[in-house]
Parts: structure tokens; C-alpha cells; sequence
């Protein structure tokens, strides 16, 4: 993955990810991601984590010339309310997209046909979104008889 000041983007297999790390993204880093993109072989699938910028027209406009280059599914993850109309705008202009909710890592793979990286993107998405998706395993109890509590 590359950092930059506004964005962070790379490769996680055949995934794109795009993270948006302020409210405004440099315009400079976006289009040096979209050129990154772009020159890629192997992309089939873009990940778009918009923060608290969802992309305007001229940045959806970029993501339409990305898919009629390699054909890509497209997920959103995302709680802003307004994630819904970008996902409709990308699926007017022909793209297969789904926005997701921040917390909702297996729903967003198995849209993308992914899940085998789960860990991965798991352990690449967790610090620049401040979550694990990973299960407690101290909250784990088998099933069966539990043990008694002394005076219960």
C-alpha cells in the first residue's frame, strides 16, 4: 500500500484499495492512484473507503474510464448516508456496485467474490479504519454444561 498526505491505495491481490484518509483529497494523489490503477494488470475489483469524502462527479467519472479499462466490480464501504447515490450513479454508468456498511468486511468480499482474503485485507484495512474484524476469542464459550458459580 502506498501512503500518502490524503490517500492511501495499492493492490491486495486483484483488489484495488482506495482510502480516503481526510475530507479533501489532494487532487495530485487521487490522479497518481487512478494512473496507479490503471496501469495495473490484474485489477478486477476496485475498494473505495471514502472516509468523509465520497467522491464527487469528476472523481465517479474517473472510476467509470477505470472500469471500461479492466471491467471491475466496485464496493463502498461506508457509513455516510449518502453512499447509496454514488453506488447508484456507478451502477448507471454500467459498473456492478454495492455499497457496505464500515463494519461489514464479509458482506463487502463476498460481493467483490473474495473472501479467501479476509485476513488480509482484515489486517490492511484495521489501522486506517481503527477496527479489527477478527473474533474475540476470550468471549468464546463451547457449548455444554458451563461451570457453577460458588453460592449460585
Amino acid at each position: 500500500m502506498e501512503d500518502r498526505d490524503t490517500i492511501t491505495f495499492g493492490l491486495v491481490e486483484d483488489v484495488f484499495v482506495l482510502i480516503h484518509r481526510h475530507e479533501q483529497v489532494d487532487e495530485r494523489e487521487w490522479q497518481d492512484c487512478i494512473r496507479e490503477a490503471k496501469r495495473s494488470k490484474s485489477l478486477s475489483r476496485l475498494l473505495l473507503v471514502p472516509g468523509p469524502a465520497l467522491p464527487d462527479v469528476g472523481r465517479r467519472y474517473d472510476i467509470v474510464e477505470l472500469h471500461e479499462e479492466h471491467g471491475m466490480r466496485v464496493a463502498v464501504l461506508s457509513d455516510l448516508s449518502a453512499t447509496g447515490r454514488v453506488v447508484t450513479a456507478l451502477k448507471w454508468a454500467g459498473i456492478e456496485a454495492e455499497g457496505f456498511g464500515i463494519d461489514d468486511l464479509d458482506g463487502m468480499l463476498t460481493f467483490l467474490e473474495r473472501t479467501y482474503i479476509r485476513a488480509r485485507m482484515s489486517s490492511m484495512l484495521g489501522p486506517y479504519l481503527e477496527r479489527s474484524w477478527l473474533q474475540d476469542i476470550a468471549s468464546f464459550t463451547p457449548a455444554g454444561p458451563q461451570p457453577v458459580e460458588a453460592g449460585h
